[in-house]
């Protein structure tokens, strides 16, 4: 009887160590990298138009960081030096002129508000390796925060570096911007154009 019952327990145990488990890991165990932005690398353009024209200019990063879970973006941030405006289209004295007009208290008012800061809520990816993605967030911009929405192109992707570039079309009405100031409110387009670069690693 003690053979016999020996005999089953060897067999039971060869069963379960001869058993093949099939792991498939869930996504929320993915690891979850946190990726600082470079900010000499990354830069914000923009471009504005009037009734007589237009104008275009840069913006640079001050700091920001993204998370990144299995390859994706799940969230970060990004802060914009506003006093780092340059305006690209014209030569001295008008560019400096310009300038002084836009981070004056007509316009973005550089001085008191010093930053912009954008922070991603919510990030959805169309499909499975999709290169774009749509992308929720908050922009605080002169003091005021508000909801924007685009699409952002992945240009790569990989455990330690990360680069995407984005195309925003915001409303400087949104965030009281040159509204106080009939002549700049009237003759210059409330929509802003931006083009985003982001390098991270």
């Amino acid at each position: 009887m003690k053979t016999l019952l020996l005999s089953m327990l060897l067999l039971v145990n060869n069963g379960i160590a001869n058993k093949k488990t099939n792991y498939h890991p869930n996504k929320n165990t993915w690891p979850v990298s946190t990726l600082k932005v470079d900010a000499a690398q990354s830069l914000v353009s923009w471009h504005i138009e009037k009734l007589t024209g237009s104008h275009a200019g840069t913006l640079k990063v001050f700091l920001g960081q993204l998370t990144v879970q299995n390859k994706k973006i799940t969230g970060g941030w990004i802060v914009i030096d506003m006093n780092t405006l340059d305006v690209t289209d014209l030569t001295q004295p008008d560019k400096q002129k310009l300038e002084n007009n836009l981070k004056g208290d007509n316009f973005f008012d550089t001085g008191r508000f010093t930053v912009a800061r954008f922070d991603i809520t919510r990030i959805d990816y169309p499909e499975k390796g999709a290169t774009t993605a749509n992308i929720t967030g908050n922009l605080t911009m002169h003091g005021l925060t508000k909801q924007i929405d685009f699409k952002a192109a992945i240009l790569k992707n990989s455990a330690s570096e990360l680069i995407a570039r984005a195309d925003v079309n915001i409303n400087r009405r949104d965030w009281n911007i040159a509204t106080g100031n009939f002549k700049y409110d009237h003759f210059i387009s409330p929509a802003i154009a931006l083009h985003i670069l982001i390098k991270a690693s």
